[in-house]
């Protein structure tokens, strides 16, 4: 499962730890908030070149819903998940 994480926290150790702990964690692809005007960005650790446009897709979607506060720090990826509305 793809997880991102914001660009100002993954330097912590705490989030390093848990990108150290992902399968594909080299391999990390920046994502910027598609709320316009907004610099937030996230690293996103262990997508599938596959699913990549759909994780993309999937986090930005996320991102806008919970923009303007980006409350998480720790946003899974994952298509599979029911995400309230």
């Amino acid at each position: 499962m793809p997880k991102a994480y914001r660009s100002d926290v993954v330097g912590h150790q705490k989030f390093q730890g848990e990108i150290g702990r992902s399968k594909n964690a080299p391999g990390s692809e920046r994502v910027r908030c598609p709320v316009g005007g907004c610099e937030c960005s996230y690293e996103m650790y262990g997508s599938q070149s596959s699913s990549r446009d759909r994780d993309i897709t999937t986090l930005q979607e996320r991102l806008k819903r919970e923009h303007p506060d980006h409350t998480s720090e720790v946003l899974a990826v994952n298509a599979f998940r029911r995400v309230p509305r």
